[in-house]
């Protein structure tokens, strides 16, 4: 269990909370080119729906708040088309563990990624 706690921990997360908790991006802000690779390879590809996510195609990862829940920053796929959707980085990352560590997953995901708000807690 310690090593998918690693690779989570130093991959992606702090990815996330550079993105959306440390004010990295402004609300509408594209993520720089490097930023987008890392979230699309690590994060959306995994998503449950990601090739309905991805659509005609990506133009860009942004930043903003969710529109049915004014204090959230989340992640939206902004498509060739102009359109976009948000998309759940927890969905992501529990398809991502499930798929890697499939032996340690339902373990793993019951200890660290309970409730929202304890996304980036380690809990004892």
């Amino acid at each position: 269990m310690h090593c998918v706690m690693t690779c989570i921990n130093w991959t992606i997360v702090p990815v996330l909370l550079t993105m959306l908790c440390y004010r990295r991006y402004g609300n509408g802000g594209f993520l720089s080119p490097n930023d987008e690779k890392v979230v699309v390879e690590k994060l959306l590809s995994y998503h449950p729906r990601a090739d309905e996510k991805i659509g005609c195609g990506i133009d860009g990862i942004m930043v903003d708040r969710h529109r049915g829940f004014r204090f959230s920053r989340c992640l939206f796929v902004v498509r060739t088309n102009g359109d976009w959707e948000d998309f759940s980085y927890r969905k992501c990352l529990q398809a991502y563990i499930k798929e890697k560590y499939p032996s340690y997953a339902d373990r793993f995901l019951q200890k660290h990624l309970v409730n929202r708000s304890e996304l980036f807690r380690v809990r004892k």
